[in-house]
């Protein structure tokens, strides 16, 4: 496959592609399937867009949104004659109990200790889903055994863990408002700052103390600019997707359309 696709992304994300692009050559010319990581939507859409590429029927691609409904999500590329087994997407999900008396536990606490505890790659951890006395966590099937045993406490909270089926896997529904915000120019701190009405500098603070994430990539270039499509996350704001650029106003500022995103606890 031609690397000229990497014109199409931005120059952080050709490791990834890269990776894909060989993924597909291994299912290609082996016949062999590749069982993915979990994946965030970006990495997803890049994969798509880098399988449309190449327009091969003799591929197909099978996602664990099948098993359980995620924004994280495990793929399997295989041949087009494959027939998919559940075990296949080596996907397992876990309760995490805490008493909600004594404590609040929060996503990147659990994300946190998760990582630190074990010394895994956050892609071998999908969705975290919290609610009020207890959390789940969509985990690689094989590593079951890593979390259960070697996680007790969070946060100075015990806790126990135990598997669950993905069926009872309970996902927080999210609430999306659309609006249209004025910016001076499309760098990732005079967006954050228009779009949640803070000063740019406690924008810069944010991305400086590596609190803002676009499409799930950590940034931490105050000019960095933004593109329709992306995603930016910032921890303890919320979430805000970039849509349409409408154009210019009179007085020279950028109408972007935007989508702002909150879970629903």
């Amino acid at each position: 496959m031609s690397r000229d696709v990497y014109q199409h992304f931005r120059p952080s994300e050709r490791v990834f592609i890269d990776k894909v692009i060989d993924w597909l050559e291994k299912v290609s010319d082996t016949y062999s399937i590749v069982v993915t990581d979990f994946l965030n939507p970006r990495q997803c859409f890049i994969l798509e867009i880098l399988m449309t590429s190449i327009n091969n029927d003799e591929l197909q691609v099978l996602t664990s949104a099948s098993i359980v409904e995620t924004e994280y999500v495990k793929l399997i590329l295989a041949p087009s004659y494959y027939k998919l087994e559940i075990l296949d997407f080596d996907l397992a999900c876990l309760q995490i109990d805490f008493s909600s008396k004594f404590v609040t536990l929060k996503h990147s606490q659990i994300l946190g200790t998760l990582l630190g505890e074990t010394g895994l790659d956050r892609s071998k951890i999908g969705d975290i889903s919290v609610h009020q006395s207890f959390a789940q966590v969509c985990v690689s099937k094989k590593l079951v055994t890593v979390f259960t045993e070697s996680i007790t406490k969070i946060a100075r909270s015990g806790v126990k863990m135990k598997e669950i089926s993905p069926n009872d896997f309970v996902r927080l529904p999210e609430q999306a408002t659309n609006q249209v915000v004025l910016m001076s120019s499309l760098r990732i701190d005079k967006a954050i700052a228009s779009v949640f009405d803070k000063s740019r500098s406690l924008s810069q603070d944010l991305i400086k103390s590596g609190k803002v994430k676009v499409n799930y990539a950590e940034v931490m270039q105050n000019d960095f600019e933004v593109r329709t499509g992306d995603l930016i996350s910032i921890r303890g704001l919320g979430r805000v997707k970039i849509g349409q650029n409408l154009g210019l106003t009179k007085k020279d500022k950028v109408r972007i359309e935007v989508q702002i995103i909150s879970s629903q606890k």
